[in-house]
This record gives structure tokens, C-alpha cells and sequence, in this order.
């Protein structure tokens, strides 16, 4: 027979696994390009879980690996995968929406929009996701360099960021998180 005290435990631990996820960041309601050169409110999300990080398109390195991080995740969670969508916010002006268009092209495994927008912004999407992003003239012909955070976000079907991931995370984990918001 089960004592009374593990049945307790077991309800506990079964309540624990249910509860929604805890809300990480507290996101207002903000306005962005996308790459079909379209105005992107995103309060077209309610009701569907996303996924979101800034970058640039001329990145050399944090930005194709989290992509193809992502592409993984997507394989890895299966067809429903495909109702969460992924937005790549650029924090280079070099970076229009054609530009952004052009680049989500290569990573066709994931449902991606590219969205840019005013430095201003940029600038108040970034500070509400706790992201940096700093862009340096190197002097290079290439253009100058954009240090920035990598992060992924998870945001829930309330628009609220559930999960944060870095370039590291294994594409399983980030699937595992996307099933579950979905």
C-alpha cells in the first residue's frame, strides 16, 4: 500500500509538472519590419508560441550556428514544430528587409521572418529582452562588426519569454521546450 505521504508527494510532483512555465521576461507589445517589408505588430503572436533572437545577416559565426541550432530543434520536435515561428531581429542597418529576405533563404528547415526596423526600435525591442548588441567600424571593407547577446527566446502563446537558450544548448533541448509550449 501507498503511505499517505507519498501519495502527497505524488500529487505534488504531478501539480509541479503541470503548472505553466514561469514567465522569465515581462514583454510589452512592439512594432518591427519584416522582410516582406510589411509592419510586424507583435501582438500577432497571442495565442502561438515563438522563438526570437537578434543577429545580422553578415555575421560570421553566433548567428549560423544558432540558426542551424534552431534547424535542428525543428527536426528534432517534429511537424508540430512547424506552428511555432522564428524571428530573427537584425541590429545592423545595413540589414533591409530585402536583405533579411534573402538570408532567411538559406535556412529553409526553419520557419523563420527576418524583422528590423528604426535604431529606436531596435533599441527599446533589445533593452526589453535584456539583449546588447554594440557595432564597431573596423575599418574592414567588409563592413563594420556587430558585437552582440546570442540568446534565444521562447516566447509562450501569452507573449511572455518562457525558456532563454545560448549557441551551446543542444538542439534537443530547445525542441523538448518548443513541444511543450505548444
Amino acid at each position: 500500500m501507498f503511505s499517505k505521504k507519498s501519495i502527497l508527494t505524488l500529487v505534488f510532483l504531478i501539480a509541479a509538472c503541470a503548472a505553466p512555465p514561469e514567465k522569465l521576461l515581462d514583454i510589452q507589445p512592439f512594432t518591427l519590419v519584416d522582410d516582406e517589408g510589411r509592419t510586424f505588430d507583435s501582438r500577432s503572436l497571442l495565442g502561438r508560441p515563438a522563438l526570437l533572437f537578434f543577429g545580422y545577416t553578415h555575421c560570421p559565426d553566433a548567428c549560423p550556428t544558432m540558426m542551424s541550432r534552431v534547424a535542428g530543434a525543428y527536426r528534432e520536435a517534429g511537424p508540430e514544430a512547424a506552428k511555432i515561428p522564428t524571428f530573427f531581429v537584425s541590429v545592423d542597418p545595413r540589414d533591409t528587409p530585402a536583405v533579411l529576405k534573402n538570408y532567411m533563404s538559406y535556412f529553409q528547415a526553419v520557419p523563420a521572418r527576418g524583422l528590423t526596423g528604426t535604431k529606436e526600435q531596435i533599441d527599446s525591442v533589445v533593452k526589453q529582452f535584456g539583449a546588447h548588441y554594440q557595432i564597431r567600424d573596423t575599418g574592414s571593407a567588409a563592413g563594420p562588426m556587430v558585437d552582440h547577446s546570442v540568446r534565444l527566446y521562447l516566447i509562450d502563446k501569452e507573449g511572455d519569454v518562457i525558456a532563454l537558450f545560448e549557441p551551446s544548448d543542444d538542439p534537443a533541448r530547445i525542441a523538448k521546450a518548443m513541444k511543450k509550449a505548444l
